[in-house]
């Protein structure tokens, strides 16, 4: 089976884990893959070192140049570009062409084309629809099959976008630690109510909160031993400014980015919880599946697909929406006064107690991701799915 993947291959971040792992998982299996990344970045030469790694079979990728927005033609350029994908797909003739992510580059060239694929879109966002202008308008009228990332994502696209199919759920690939490293022997543990280290990894952008989080210390101090935020973004030199400015350092710390592979399930593993205060509009995020790889509970808002996660799982606690984060964090807003926040962190606090009580159950929920969310599960439904 030939199969053209289109996305955003570089980078960081939980597409990009997606796909990346999916092109290796059906190159394993023989699978002809074309992938082609139709993101803003410039692939470096690292990159492609990098993407070379999830080479398998008959895999190849092509990775376009950065637009350059200062050139009088900017608009030209654009459509020469959707002219490029439009010709490597006639030429390619895939039998499934895959599109992960947003962008009229990804939805066009399949329609422009004119070959005779089957045409899937993979819901890993919300699911909420944008305005008129939102690519994945074209995708709801154009494509054979929708794929959400969850069981509410896959609903809520269905509502949003008046998509009168069944959406199929497939989860979305994480980093598969059980693969890329040795995950720890998970044992049951209590930790004194003010002794637990908390972590947050995440993009640090206004939406994930993690400036927000530190600013609540002080409602924190009592039930953390130390708070801790891994991850780059917008907000990592302002998160860094007010811990010091504030003198929190010896208990709240911004470490930037964050490793991969062992030295990322080392690190994650030496934390008793994670937590994830986001109001954004997120799909399922994948560091969340991670967490639950070693053994990790998390306090994580129930926004977009999140709620999922916590359906036969007792060893994490997903935090309902408060009445300011509006339509399940469609949109985003900062108006919120301090007692409308007030919810998340007493999900801290509740998580600490069951952390000493002893009611968290690390085995179990390590296990739990090892059933329903580990690279051969996943890699099995996938393949299920393509081949149906």
């Amino acid at each position: 089976m030939k199969v053209l993947l289109a996305g955003s291959l570089l980078g960081y971040g939980g597409i990009q884990s997606h796909l990346r792992w999916l092109i290796k998982a059906l190159g394993e299996e023989g699978y002809e893959i074309l992938a082609v990344s139709v993101g803003i970045q410039t692939p470096s030469d690292a990159d492609l070192r990098y993407l070379q790694k999830f080479q398998s079979g008959k895999v190849e990728f092509l990775c376009f140049p950065a637009f350059q927005k200062q050139k009088f033609d900017f608009h030209l350029s654009k459509l020469q570009r959707l002219a490029e994908i439009t010709t490597i797909i006639k030429k390619f003739s895939p039998d499934v062409y895959l599109a992960v992510g947003t962008g009229w580059n990804l939805f066009l060239p399949p329609l422009l084309s004119r070959t005779k694929t089957r045409l899937i879109f993979h819901e890993v966002m919300s699911g909420f629809a944008g305005n008129w202008h939102d690519s994945r308008w074209a995708a709801r009228w154009c494509f054979d099959d929708v794929v959400g990332q969850s069981p509410t994502v896959a609903k809520t696209f269905a509502e949003s976008f008046g998509w009168k199919k069944p959406v199929c759920v497939l989860p979305a690939i994480p980093e598969p630690l059980e693969v890329t490293a040795f995950l720890p022997k998970v044992t049951s543990k209590k930790v004194e109510v003010g002794k637990a280290k908390a972590a947050l990894f995440s993009r640090l952008v206004p939406h994930k909160q993690a400036f927000w989080l530190v600013q609540q210390w002080n409602s924190l101090k009592d039930v953390l031993h130390e708070l801790h935020i891994h991850g780059g973004g917008p907000e990592e030199a302002l998160i860094k400014e007010y811990i010091s400015f504030h003198s929190l350092g010896d208990r709240v710390k911004c470490f930037g980015r964050y490793p991969e592979g062992q030295a990322y399930v080392d690190l994650l593993s030496s934390y008793d919880l994670t937590l994830l205060p986001t109001v954004g509009a997120e799909g399922a995020p994948l560091v969340l599946l991670e967490s639950m790889a070693c053994g990790i509970p998390f306090v994580a808002y129930g926004v977009g697909g999140i709620p999922d996660y916590g359906v036969d799982n007792t060893n994490v606690i997903i935090v309902p929406p408060e009445p300011w984060v509006t339509n399940q964090a469609k949109e985003f807003t900062t108006t919120g006064k301090p007692s409308q926040t007030k919810a998340f962190i007493d999900a801290v606090g509740e998580m600490s107690h069951k952390l000493a009580e002893g009611k968290i159950n690390q085995m179990e929920l390590q296990q739990f991701y090892l059933e329903r969310y580990s690279y051969q599960v996943l890699k099995n439904a996938w393949l299920s799915y393509l081949c149906k």
